[in-house]
């Protein structure tokens, strides 16, 4: 019987901020901090709920 190999994810250092990354119109690859990421997926939600027919969501403190 053939045992099953296990995939292992590298570990990433916590000293490294996890970030994102863009393929701009020309293939060059920009690097973006977390905060960026963050705000370009909160952007994209807020737009596709907006196409969604969700009205304005007004934003909260917590």
């Amino acid at each position: 019987m053939a045992k099953k190999k296990k995939k292992t994810l590298p570990m990433l250092l916590e000293s490294e901020p996890r970030a994102g990354f863009r393929i701009l119109a020309n293939g060059e690859v920009e690097m973006m901090t977390e905060t960026e990421t963050y705000a370009l997926v909160m952007r994209a939600i807020r737009e596709g709920m907006r196409r969604a027919g969700w009205r304005r969501l007004n934003r909260t403190l917590h």
